[in-house]
């Protein structure tokens, strides 16, 4: 005999820094994209490889919204970033190298919103989009990487730049992004261990620090294009000086190239 209706839980909607996306109960439900297909393949692949870092695939809408699972723990903002010790941010290092020895030899069978459309010798499906903002925590270590809307092939070496970017993170001490941070910054020992997490080898320090500067004039270049598109979210980054914003953590990176490269080769 039934105690009485079971209750459905209430949409919450969601605002990401670029996606809105609704919660219901244990579900996210988050709007389709060009690369959408490719997202279900990939999360599919994670599941079958028994990576358990990422959300499940659940399903689709009418309307091509996918389904996925809602994953708890701490999701930290970007000024909250400072809390994150190092044995947290080794964690984040060990699960990307995780990840992208899990995808080492996956190729989906759709394409891609931007970037090569198919996969190449020495590339994978890159997240995208590593950062404090999209990286789940519990009990002291990360637990899951979420919004997997931007994957696009690169090198694996690219996905690490990006994290080093915005965990250590690369950009001038005034900058706002560290509003709310001890004054006692030690962004050595934060790339240290983000990079020893991930086993890169010594050798390619340079390579990484390379690759800082140019993921950030990647990025910058795709946000002129989706601000040119009339994007929504990306237009009003631009009146909040996005484009500014972007130059000056760029020309940090420059700045702190053989910062990043000492602390990347375990000799900062």
């Amino acid at each position: 005999m039934s105690d009485g209706p079971v209750s459905t839980p209430e949409p919450e909607r969601l605002a990401g820094r670029v996606t809105e996306f609704v919660r219901i109960g244990d579900t996210v439900r988050r709007p389709a994209t060009e690369s959408s297909a490719s997202v279900q393949q990939l999360l599919i692949h994670l599941e079958q490889a028994g990576f358990d870092g990422a959300p499940r695939f659940l399903g689709t809408e009418p309307d091509g919204s996918i389904v996925l699972s809602w994953i708890d723990g701490w999701v930290p903002a970007d000024t909250e970033c400072w809390r994150l010790d190092h044995k947290e941010l080794a964690s984040v290092g060990e699960l990307l190298r995780s990840y992208h020895d899990c995808v080492a030899e996956f190729t989906p069978k759709t394409g891609f919103e931007e970037g090569p459309q198919s996969v190449g010798a020495g590339q994978v499906v890159c997240h995208g989009d590593i950062a404090p903002r999209n990286t789940v925590f519990s009990d002291g270590r990360v637990t899951a990487f979420i919004d997997w809307d931007g994957i696009f092939v690169s090198t694996p070496m690219w996905d690490l730049a990006h994290a080093v970017w915005q965990f250590a993170p690369v950009c001038d001490d005034a900058d706002p992004w560290l509003d709310g941070w001890p004054s006692s910054l030690d962004r050595p020992a934060r790339i240290a261990a983000l990079v020893g997490g991930c086993r890169l080898a010594a050798e390619r320090a340079d390579e990484l620090a390379d690759m800082v500067i140019e993921v950030i004039a990647g990025i910058r270049r795709a946000v002129v294009r989706k601000i040119a598109a009339g994007m929504p979210a990306f237009v009003q980054m631009e009146r909040e000086g996005i484009l500014d914003t972007l130059d000056s953590q760029r020309r940090a990176a420059e700045r702190l190239r053989p910062l990043i490269a000492r602390a990347a080769s375990g000799t900062a």
